[in-house]
């Protein structure tokens, strides 16, 4: 197929790069289907849902400039749609899906050396590492809720009017478990750091095994999910959204830095 054809049939297997694919397809398929996921309430409810799952098939499909429009384009749409119907409380998550969308877009194409990067190995390998970082750390403190499970042992979600929706509580053993979990966390990403992007030796540590840990502290944030006090029930969707996460948190390392 050309460089320049219109979208590109990706080869589906068990391979680590079919299967970080996968994981980034089934994010943004997560993302669509949580917004209709109780019925749409309004027509900001079925742009988002046409807009998430137009973006997970232009990367799953290689559009070209697909990851630059994904990265920018979705932030923009919603500062647009914030502007035009007066809720700016969506710009704010503009911001947010701009921070977690670009690692989610590029963290595949980096790790696997796509060609259309146009990019030596050694720019890629740093690029990827910053953007995992920033992917990992991101997950841990924000999506995860792991950092305020570690810190106050409770985490209280709200409402677009501030209302509370929902507050877990977790016991002493479970926070102890969430600051533990965070721990390793943190670890994994301090040892990816220094042997993927720093170069350091750590004795038989390798890159992956940063991957590895950031990816048990996120499990862990997610059993702390169903068993802490208060915590809603967990449904298809959120089951396939933290195996979608684990996906792009260790199989990039193991991609990219399998030789190292």
């Amino acid at each position: 197929m050309s460089d320049d054809a219109l979208f590109k049939m990706p080869t589906i297997d068990l391979s680590a790069k079919s299967l970080l694919m996968l994981s980034q397809l089934g994010i943004f398929m997560v993302f669509a289907y949580w917004s209709i996921e109780d019925g749409a309430g309004d027509n900001l409810d079925y742009v988002f849902f046409a807009m998430m799952s137009a973006a997970g098939l232009a990367l799953f499909f290689s559009v070209p400039n697909a990851r630059m429009g994904v990265t920018l384009g979705i932030p923009a749409v919603m500062v647009v749609m914030g502007l035009a119907t007066g809720e700016y409380g969506i710009m704010f998550w503009a911001v947010f899906m701009l921070l977690m969308i670009g690692p989610i877009a590029y963290m595949p194409a980096l790790a696997s050396g796509d060609s259309t990067l146009d990019l030596d190995d050694e720019s890629r390998k740093m690029r990827l590492g910053i953007l995992w970082i920033v992917f990992a750390l991101f997950m841990m403190a924000m999506m995860s809720e792991l950092l305020v499970m570690a810190v106050d042992g409770e985490v209280t979600e709200e409402d677009e009017d501030g209302n509370d929706v929902f507050t877990m509580t977790l016991d002493s053993t479970q926070q102890t478990i969430a600051q533990i979990g965070l721990a390793i966390g943190v670890i994994g990403v301090l040892v990816f750091l220094l042997t993927a992007l720093v170069g350091m030796e750590l004795g038989p540590m390798l890159p992956w095994h940063g991957g590895a840990m950031a990816a048990g502290a996120m499990l862990i944030s997610q059993y702390l999910w169903s068993v802490g006090e208060g915590a809603p029930s967990m449904v298809a969707g959120d089951i396939a959204f933290i195996l979608c996460i684990i996906g792009l948190t260790i199989l990039p390392p193991c991609i990219a830095y399998r030789s190292e």
